[in-house]
């Protein structure tokens, strides 16, 4: 079983689906975000699944659905706000294979993420491709390591039905919302579909949230050692 698929406009057959949902430091979701926020994506439809209708999204004075159809130049994008509990997964895989007959995809772009144990100056991006034959610019392809969650099963559905699959993973440290990741993200889905935009608000906010967190770490780890001397 499939969850229903409510499309609003007539998308273009030959676009790519590509995969958004909350994983390892928000690093998908906030790539999403930033495209939708500098109009390079319109909002085009929902997916309703079945057995997850008592969460709705509060936007603009109006409820909608958690998951939602983005539409770019070349893509549509398939986004939650909220994470994919285990039961609704392969009802949301199927509904992925549904829309991808349904607008004649091209393939299927997965963003993801994975952790690192330290802070970076720079998130890397690795990628796995599955019958996808597109030339992967800035990102490295990932011999060992692990998908979980939606995009696993995304994947693996891929491999079975001969869809051209792709999985971007970009680094990320897990300490605060990584944009840093979102912008590698972002930029290396740029070498493949068409959602060029300049991502320097997005690392400069996630350096001011890193800064800001820093300092607070910081006056605590001070606080805490001036009660020691106090009180030792």
């Amino acid at each position: 079983m499939s969850g229903k698929i409510n499309i609003d406009s007539r998308i273009e057959p030959g676009h790519y689906i590509v995969t958004a949902f909350p994983t390892a430091g928000l690093a998908s979701l906030l790539a999403v975000n930033y495209l939708i926020q500098k109009g390079i994506l319109k909002k085009v439809g929902h997916i309703n699944l079945n057995g997850l209708n008592q969460v709705a999204i509060i936007e603009n004075r109006h409820l909608n659905y958690p998951i939602r159809l983005f539409e770019g130049k070349d893509s549509v994008f398939i986004t939650s706000q909220i994470p994919i509990p285990v039961t609704h997964v392969d009802e949301l895989t199927g509904a992925v294979f549904e829309l991808y007959k349904t607008i004649k995809a091209k393939g299927i772009i997965s963003m993801d993420a994975m952790e690192t144990a330290e802070e970076k100056n720079k998130s890397e991006v690795y990628f796995v491709s599955e019958g996808f034959d597109n030339k992967i610019k800035d990102a490295k392809e990932l011999e060992e390591g692990a998908m979980i969650g939606v995009n696993a099963s995304i994947g693996l559905m891929a491999k079975e039905t001969k869809t051209p699959f792709l999985g971007l993973m970009a680094e990320t440290h897990m300490g605060v919302p990584d944009g840093l990741a979102a912008a590698s993200l972002i930029n290396s889905l740029g070498n493949i579909i068409d959602v060029h935009v300049d991502t320097t608000e997005l690392i400069n906010e996630y350096k001011r949230i890193g800064d800001k967190l820093n300092n607070l770490i910081t006056k605590t780890n001070q606080s805490k050692n001036l009660k020691e001397e106090t009180y030792g």
